[in-house]
């Protein structure tokens, strides 16, 4: 028994001899400038795989996909951090070392706010877009935290901590020089890391840098930090091909535009013809919402948007319950984009911020005013420089834009996403009366917005019972808004304008997240844990109405459809031509309407198909069948995916090359910039030489403001007198708090 204990004890001094000279060794290690790169490389390559696993969804499958997710932060970490090594000096090679950690960090980090939101990851462009859009990032930066991200810190933390308190840590700077070969040496592993991740990579997903739209492939396949250079080589790079465009480049995209052109149907074609239009822009509207009931806790179903609803199914609409939101990260401006130009954005960034105040656009603004004499105007209850507006609708030709400096937005009146609904369409019909007629008009909602909060004095009605807020509060803010959009109607009865008008509403992107569909599955009938990509595909449908009052036409239609067949749709509807411009939509309403619909992440849905990344799905039953299919069928089905995609390409080519200025249509002049800015428009409204076919004119210069109803209980205590109808207020207090909008219009 002794002989026993003797032996047990000299094996565990001989463990505790071992674990000495390891740990000393280990001590050592850490306390020369290579050791500590070396764990700092490590901690970060860690903390980037746990950001991988818990906070993006990149579609990963296969052991070999994930072993590359394992391995594609390691290269480019030894390449940034080798950095430090260069530093001839300690310190300087230390601080060198946590800047790089955390500015790499910060990077990680944001991208993990905006893709819990967004499902997306950020870009150059909406980096240095503007600060509207860095403030917008800003305003919801709480609403995107959560308590575990400061682990997402630790590493950097745990190493500042390590070297700053130099009595009590066991490492230590090496103050000992660092030969420059080691350094050298450091990147080339990097550089040779990179090039082994590159061919498995390339080994996995061929041509992986210029076939995908999908930024998740990149991350996926070569890391967040690769994705970070390589978008800004590419942003660079689209600067320098737009300098050196000519109108050679038109060619393709000319012909791909008289291929596509769908002939109007004579039974639409000028049925609204000389109408105003009226466009309402319904903010984070999905299709899902339409005639959808929330069952309240006590079991009570109420219905969500009863207006639109109805609306929907009226036999002077004309409705498509198979109408995709096409946007990329410009969201709302993206929707603009594409329901006014017949274009799609830009494959990064907001094509408003990086386009609008230069590009030549056809857009509906100058097309219906030259070629029918239209005054055209926009609403929004936000700041002018969001998104960069002011300049964009500029370009866009709009006449008129009102901006949050036409309204009173102070105090209760707005949140952080600008006026709230029913205060925005009851101001804005002051100037609306003003407007000459014909008019074109477009009305940008915003309380329906993410993270959809409704103040106390608002809320009524019942909010969803999941374990995510945002779901649950969606539904409120949806009905707040089918509310303002009831009584704007109601005001466009008693004024007269209803029934001279085409209104066209429309759901400007998802209000409800790839990351968030889960966690709502279970009130739209599905189970959670068959939710994929499919599904989250099925939810980018939002509803798209043409109201034309007094038609007897009106349908349902179950077309699949975009955004970017909004324009040509309008115009054969208003009696306008359009197969002198270059759209890359069709006429929804023609008999040669396509089927097949581009997201700008390069997916595609036809009546019968959904192509998502590699994966081919049927529509009836969303399993996947590729693997069904025979060469011939799958060589067939993917070649609409091509075409497609390459409308995305030639869309592409003549937005950032700028190509409409080597391109007028016949009928069609050079458009040009208004000699006003629009802080200065009212002036130019009194006066406008066609004023006298305005509503308020026409009605011998009595206001029609006092006949909208709102019960909107921010004006409960005012009076006819109180409010200024012919300025409106400006409120330079509050302007702060409006530039501050919300992200999901960030990269929205």
């Amino acid at each position: 028994m002794l002989l026993n204990n003797k032996k047990y004890t000299d094996v565990l001094g001989i463990a505790e001899i071992i674990g000495g000279i390891f740990m000393s060794k280990v001590k050592n290690l850490l306390n020369t400038r290579i050791g500590f790169f070396g764990l700092a490389s490590i901690l970060f390559w860690l903390k980037t795989y746990l950001v991988y696993l818990v906070e993006f969804n990149l579609g990963v499958s296969g052991a070999i996909q994930h072993f590359i997710l394992l391995i594609n932060p390691i290269a480019f970490t030894v390449i940034l951090f080798s950095i430090a090594l260069y530093f001839k000096k300690t310190k300087r090679a230390y601080i060198a070392l946590f800047i790089v950690m955390a500015i790499a960090s910060m990077i990680l980090y944001f991208n993990v706010m905006f893709y819990r939101e967004f499902s997306d990851f950020l870009t150059m462009n909406i980096l240095l877009g503007s600060n509207n859009v860095s403030g917008a990032v800003v305003s919801s930066t709480a609403a995107m935290m959560r308590p575990w991200d400061i682990f997402y810190w630790m590493d950097f933390i745990i190493l500042l901590v390590a070297i700053l308190y130099k009595k009590k840590s066991p490492i230590k700077m090496d103050n000992r020089p660092l030969k420059k070969r080691y350094a050298v040496a450091t990147t080339v592993l990097g550089v040779a890391l990179f090039a082994g991740n590159l061919a498995l990579a390339e080994s996995n997903r061929p041509q992986l840098l210029v076939r995908t739209f999908d930024r998740n492939y990149i991350v996926k396949y070569l890391g967040l930090n690769f994705f970070t250079a390589y978008d800004a080589f590419q942003t660079a790079q689209n600067n320098h091909v737009r300098a050196s465009a000519d109108e050679s480049n038109l060619v393709d995209i000319v012909d791909f535009a008289e291929e596509n052109h769908a002939a109007p149907n004579p039974e639409y074609f000028g049925e609204a013809e000389g109408r105003n239009v009226i466009v309402i822009a319904m903010e984070s509207v999905q299709q899902f919402l339409i005639d959808y009931e929330l069952e309240d806790e006590n079991g009570e179903m109420h219905e969500v948007m009863p207006f639109v609803n109805s609306l929907f199914h009226d036999e002077s609409s004309y409705s498509f319950d198979n109408f995709y939101h096409q946007v990329g990260q410009g969201k709302t401006s993206d929707a603009e984009i594409l329901g006014e130009n017949s274009l799609y954005g830009l494959p990064q960034g907001s094509a408003f911020q990086t386009l609008g105040s230069t590009n030549t656009f056809h857009a509906a603004p100058n097309i219906l005013k030259q070629e029918a004499g239209y005054t055209s105007a926009a609403f929004h209850g936000n700041v002018g420089s969001f998104w960069n507006r002011n300049d964009t609708y500029q370009q866009f030709g709009y006449d008129y834009f009102f901006d949050s400096a036409f309204y009173d937005v102070s105090g209760d009146n707005s949140m952080e996403y600008g006026l709230k609904d029913k205060l925005f369409f009851d101001e804005s019909v002051q100037y609306l009366e003003q407007l000459p007629q014909p008019f074109y008009s477009k009305f940008i909602t915003v309380t329906n917005h993410f993270p959809y909060p409704l103040d106390e004095q608002n809320a009524g009605f019942p909010t969803a019972q999941t374990d995510d807020e945002t779901i649950n509060q969606y539904f409120a803010t949806a009905n707040y808004a089918d509310q303002a959009i009831e009584e704007f109607f109601n005001y466009l009865k008693e004024s007269g304008l209803y029934d001279n008008s085409i209104i066209v509403l429309y759901g400007d992107h998802y209000g409800i997240s790839n990351m968030r569909n889960p966690h709502l599955a279970s009130l739209l009938g599905e189970d959670p844990e068959e939710w994929g990509d499919f599904e989250n595909t099925q939810m980018q449908k939002v509803p798209m109405i043409i109201h034309v009052p007094g038609a007897e036409n009106g349908e349902v239609s179950h077309k699949v459809s975009g955004q970017v067949d909004m324009l040509p749709t309008l115009m054969h509807l208003l009696g306008l031509e359009t197969d002198d411009y270059l759209f890359m939509g069709q006429d929804i309403l023609s008999d040669e309407h396509d089927d097949a619909i581009p997201f700008r992440n390069g997916n595609v849905v036809t009546d019968d198909y959904s192509f998502i990344g590699q994966s081919i799905y049927d529509n009836d039953t969303g399993e996947e069948i590729q693997d069904s299919l025979s060469e011939e069928e799958l060589a067939d089905l993917n070649e609409i995916k091509v075409e497609a995609t390459r409308e995305l390409s030639l869309s592409d080519d003549l937005m950032m090359m700028d190509l409409l200025r080597f391109y007028t249509p016949e009928s069609f002049s050079d458009v040009e910039r208004n000699d006003y800015i629009y802080s200065d428009q009212l002036e130019v409204l009194e006066n406008d030489p066609l004023r006298s076919t305005s509503l308020i004119e026409m009605n011998g210069g009595q206001s029609t403001a006092d006949l909208y109803e709102t019960d909107a209980p921010e004006l409960s205590e005012d009076t006819p007198d109180d409010q200024d109808d012919s300025e409106g207020t400006s409120n330079t207090d509050n302007s702060s708090n409006s530039e501050e909008m919300d992200a999901s219009e960030t990269t929205e």
